[in-house]
């Protein structure tokens, strides 16, 4: 219900940027020794790489080149701040996963505890705040649309004001320079 309320909200593209396959998906999981919950490979299959609500969330796409330097550079942040918050880091049992950020340097990461479609989303700012919510992938996107995500704004972000649609990922031009980042280096982030 809430991926398509996503679809019907913002759009996706209809060439997505690195979509994945179902099989590259079964490789994508075996080689993180994690089942991942089944919308977000939805949503990523759906929308590709690219950013949400005009260019504030970023949900990090397994299929992208970029994927496994981020994925690396985000759980060693996590690491390096692990005495604010009571939570494992994976590979830890029921370890912390990062799969997003926003532009106000907060993570998005899941509680990988028990079944995949059931890990909170844990929201952690650049400081040393963090908040749980319940919500699938497109539900928590959906929620962020509308302002409604059930945490302490202050903490996190004010009003989200913009234009609530999806910009996928642009390319390297021909000269191999991006025209546009997908994930800033993590320094500027955290």
């Amino acid at each position: 219900m809430t991926l398509s309320k996503l679809h019907l909200i913002m759009p996706p593209p209809t060439e997505p940027v690195f979509p994945g396959t179902e099989n590259d998906w079964i490789v994508f999981q075996n080689r993180i020794g994690l089942t991942f919950p089944v919308e977000y490979f939805a949503v990523v299959n759906t929308y590709g790489s690219g950013h949400f609500l005009d260019g504030e969330v970023k949900i990090a796409n397994p299929f992208d080149p970029d994927y496994d330097r981020w994925v690396e550079l985000e759980l060693r942040t996590l690491r390096d701040r692990q005495s604010n918050f009571p939570f494992p880091i994976f590979p830890e049992s029921g370890g912390l996963y990062p799969f997003g950020l926003d532009g106000n340097g907060n993570s998005f990461v899941w509680k990988t505890d028990g079944p995949a479609n059931t890990w909170p989303i844990v929201c952690l700012n650049g400081e040393d705040h963090w908040e749980a919510v319940k919500y699938t992938l497109s539900d928590f996107l959906v929620r962020m649309a509308s302002n409604s995500v059930e945490v302490d704004r202050r903490k996190f972000w004010g009003l989200f004001s913009g234009e609530v649609r999806f910009e996928p990922r642009k390319l390297p031009n021909r000269k191999g320079k991006s025209k546009k980042w997908y994930f800033r280096n993590i320094q500027e982030v955290h």
